[in-house]
């Protein structure tokens, strides 16, 4: 395997969201989504008002509303922007062996799912899903749903290729893939059964052990 495949120590699981890249400028609607985003995070949805989102970044409640028409819709933009935060950074480049490029994939998914952030934003989904649905498949359809459509766009690739069978949906075998890296992490987390030292160390084993496994059962049959 080449020096291109992450090792844990690579991973940055602290999942603090940069406002911009270097050298762009966040615009204002930009901003006030980051830090609604951070209170929701840090306080709950119900336990923030508008006034609060107002006390972190300036302004009044006529910008607020004139930006984004409610509190709820506030919220569906923060849903939006941390969704697209993971899905960006999925890396679907197509140097190296299958297993390099697979590899790659699931490192930077697994980085930026199950950062800490992330993890705190599931747990806020989980929480307010059945008292706020319109959020809730919004969260789906922005993040595991397009998450899952990046993965299956190389997965197609692969099909086209002839590397990997292609008798079976590309969406469904991400979906498989996906649920293999972070399914056990996530419920762990969830639940708080596991500390974050042993999330951490487990992360390269899951790694590993779903990438052996989804090409082994995914390679054209001779």
């Amino acid at each position: 395997m080449s020096n291109d495949v992450p090792a844990t120590q690579a991973l940055d699981l602290s999942g603090n969201f940069e406002p911009r890249p270097a050298g762009e400028e966040e615009s204002k609607r930009d901003r006030i989504v980051r830090l609604a985003g951070e209170l929701f995070l840090e306080r709950g949805y119900d336990s923030v008002s508008i006034n609060d989102i107002i006390d972190v970044t300036g302004g009044s409640k006529g910008t607020i509303y004139s930006n984004f028409g409610s509190k709820e819709k506030l919220f569906e933009a923060v849903v939006e922007w941390m969704c697209g935060e993971v899905t960006v950074k999925i890396d679907i480049r197509t140097t190296g062996t299958i297993e390099e490029q697979l590899t790659r994939i699931a490192y930077s998914f697994v980085n930026i799912v199950l950062s800490t952030e992330v993890l705190k934003f599931h747990r806020l989904m989980t929480s307010i899903g059945r008292a706020f649905p319109e959020a809730g498949r919004l969260f789906y359809d922005t993040g595991p749903r397009t998450a899952c459509g990046v993965i299956a766009s190389w997965i197609a690739l692969q099909q086209e290729r002839g590397a990997l069978r292609n008798d079976v949906d590309p969406f469904r075998l991400a979906m498989l893939f996906h649920d293999a890296l972070i399914g056990e992490a996530m419920l762990k987390w969830l639940t708080s059964a596991v500390s974050e030292e042993s999330r951490v160390a487990r992360i390269d084993d899951t790694v590993r052990l779903a990438v052996d496994i989804f090409l082994n059962g995914s390679r054209p049959t001779r």
